[in-house]
């Protein structure tokens, strides 16, 4: 009996080692045999092209396919042009996976991500198999990247914080990879996620995905031309105003940003429809959004101009030639300790309003590469600043603007307040090359006219 058994062991590593020799032979999909085989199809569904905007050969695909599955298609570690049906849009994107299959129990671990030159998507996928001693019979289930992650590039360090599986790219981040050595590698730290069975993980990055997201970084870099944008004195209440009364008198010149890959939020600066936003909100790919906003407006956008260092985007609406701008403090930062409202639609919910202090003015420094755009002075605020509140207005106890709701960091594990941040409007407008009005008498400090008594209508 126990020569049987022992039999019975021996022929089934035999077979299990065998069949994978067999399934490790390279299968080649250009001959007449395998061409037409299931695990060949997809190359042949492929359409890779020449991308016209940066030169490099690309894969096209339709966005909506679904790349949160057991086996998704898709071209691994190539780059991905991944076109919308529904616009005239797409983004360039790369694939990678780190694949691990148990071999006692056959369990699946997969964990995916989603790389773009703006912004790192993660997902890990789990399911059940046969292994050498037993067989697991789990469903297929997906999880979201914890809301804190690492990212090592040769030996820099890159700290992450986001929400849904999704990280925003830091601008260090991007200069790093284009000047990456031949032989440095990309690695991610992820930390256990509660009641899932999955510890902390370390995540190598294939080596064909990182020789593209170089190639990526280094030539998905479109040129705008820089619009005139001119600088206009409002005129401004001389008396502090209180949250209800600026929330009515901005939040009509606030709008909500919806695209194929974008959502977040804008503000009207001049009367003819020019919109300010982040960077981020329009990285996508979307050419075209829609307006809308807490007065019923609706109109159809188009992306007009891109700052990858300071992080906004200017869109100019199609319709909307009435629109109200919000009043700039053009000639001054804040001071901490200072009021401060912040407006938008985080989450989508358009027309929030949160409020809180200027906690710190910081200027443009390296030590912030890892986690924010760091060519900018940022103000630091503990208005509550949430994912859709992005190119919202931050606005003083006067109702002017002083900054471009822009990012924020999570506190550590409810160790610490989430810090938010908002970009200086000074540093957009200089950044513009706007020119500063010519003289007016009763200006105040930001440098808009002081009306005696407020000119302002409050709904």
């Amino acid at each position: 009996m126990r020569k049987l058994i022992l039999l019975v062991i021996v022929l089934g590593v035999g077979s299990f080692f065998n069949a994978q020799e067999l399934l490790a032979v390279k299968i080649n999909c250009d001959s007449p045999v395998h061409k037409n085989k299931k695990r060949c199809s997809e190359k042949y569904l492929r359409n890779v092209v020449i991308d016209e905007d940066t030169g490099l050969e690309v894969i096209e695909y339709e966005k909506d396919v679904d790349w949160k599955k057991k086996n998704p298609k898709i071209a691994w570690s190539k780059i991905i042009k991944y076109k919308s049906s529904l616009r005239n849009s797409y983004e360039l994107t790369i694939f990678d996976r780190d694949y691990v299959s148990d071999f006692s129990t056959g369990a699946v671990k997969s964990y995916v991500t989603k790389w773009n030159t703006n912004k790192l998507e993660g997902r890990i996928l789990t399911w059940g198999g046969c292994g050498f001693w037993t067989c697991t019979y789990e469903s297929a289930r997906y999880y979201d990247f914890p809301g804190f992650i690492e990212i090592f590039v040769g030996d820099k360090r890159f700290r992450l914080r986001g929400s849904r599986g999704e990280f925003q790219l830091p601008s260090g981040f991007a200069k790093r990879i284009k000047n990456m050595g031949e032989n440095e590698s990309i690695n991610l730290q992820i930390k256990a996620i509660p009641n899932s069975g999955l510890a902390d993980k370390f995540i190598p990055i294939g080596d064909e995905t990182i020789k593209n997201l170089k190639l990526l970084f280094q030539k998905d870099t479109k040129e705008w031309n820089k619009p005139k944008y001119e600088i206009a004195r409002a005129s401004i209440s001389s008396k502090k105003l209180d949250v209800e009364e600026i929330a009515s008198m901005t939040l009509p010149s606030v709008v909500k940003l919806e695209g194929d890959s974008g959502l977040g939020s804008g503000f009207f600066i001049n009367n003819t429809g020019l919109i300010v936003t982040n960077m981020h909100v329009v990285a996508g790919g979307d050419k075209e959004f829609t307006i809308s906003g807490d007065d019923g407006l609706k109109d159809q956008g188009e992306v007009i101009y891109v700052d990858s260092k300071l992080d906004f985007a200017l869109i100019q609406a199609n319709n909307t030639k009435n629109s109200k701008a919000l009043p700039l403090c053009f000639s001054k930062y804040p001071r901490p300790g200072q009021n401060v409202i912040a407006l938008g639609s985080p989450l989508g919910l358009a027309g929030t309003v949160t409020r809180g202090i200027v906690s710190a003015v910081r200027q443009p420094s390296s030590d912030l590469e890892d986690v924010v755009p760091y060519y900018v002075t940022l103000i630091q605020t503990d208005a509550a600043i949430s994912p859709g509140n992005s190119g919202g207005p931050l606005v003083n106890s006067n109702g002017e603007v002083v900054g471009v709701n822009t990012w924020s960091l999570p506190g550590d594990e409810g160790r610490a307040q989430n810090l938010n941040f908002a970009i200086s409007i000074v540093d957009i407008l200089r950044s513009l090359n706007s020119e500063i009005p010519v003289e007016a008498e009763n200006t105040n400090s930001c440098g808009n006219i002081e009306e005696k008594e407020s000119i302002f209508k409050f709904w």
